[in-house]
């Protein structure tokens, strides 16, 4: 979906459906934006963007006046996947600049699905120690779901795990393994070897229904 060495794409299923999230950092000459822009990035059920763009915008950086070009971009790009920027609980930097002249900035931030637009984030200015930048920390309301799945298993020491033992040793001591002269006899021994294992374990393994 996104081929970008600086983007990276999370997915989840929830009832059912596959969702996306998405981290991502773009440079000082706004990079990964530009790419998602030219791309025209189209992702179903993206719920979540968040990262560092390195863009000080007079929209969420107060200590700046400006309106860039590469921050109306970025909110159209949001737009255009169905996000709003999402508000700070207590809007502090984000950034922490340890050079004499440069005033710490608001440039990491995060986009979330229309629907959940009533969120608040943190940023957590306590929690960054060496680093720079401070963590953004949200919860992300997702549906409870009732998982349920179905699989074959063979109980360890039951009757059906000695048979199926029993099934794939006699099965093997039945192969002829003394003609293997050439890679074709060789892969035509695993193909037998793999049809005995499999067999033993369709006749013996039991089917289980797993629920959370």
């Amino acid at each position: 979906m996104v081929d970008h060495r600086d983007i990276l794409l999370l997915s989840f299923f929830n009832r059912g459906e596959c969702h996306f999230l998405m981290n991502v950092y773009s440079d000082d000459r706004h990079s990964a934006v530009k790419f998602m822009l030219d791309q025209i990035i189209d992702i179903p059920n993206l719920l979540y963007i968040d990262g560092d763009f390195n863009i000080r915008d007079a929209e969420w950086n107060p200590s700046v006046s400006s309106h860039p070009a590469a921050g109306q971009a970025l909110v159209d790009l949001a737009d255009s996947l169905g996000l709003v920027r999402l508000l700070p609980e207590f809007p502090v930097p984000t950034h922490y600049s340890d050079t004499d002249g440069h005033a710490n900035s608001v440039i990491d931030l995060i986009f979330i699905d229309m629907s959940c637009a009533q969120v608040l984030h943190r940023i957590e200015p306590d929690l960054r120690c060496p680093s720079d930048y401070a963590p953004l920390l949200v919860d992300l309301p997702i549906l409870p779901e009732n998982i349920r799945f179905s699989r074959k298993v063979l109980k360890r020491d039951s009757d059906e795990e000695n048979d199926f033992l029993s099934s794939v040793t006699m099965g093997l001591c039945a192969l002829n393994f003394s003609r293997l002269d050439s890679v074709d006899d060789l892969n035509l021994l695993f193909t037998a070897v793999s049809r005995v294992i499999s067999s033993a374990w369709e006749a013996n393994a039991r089917n289980i229904t797993v629920t959370t």
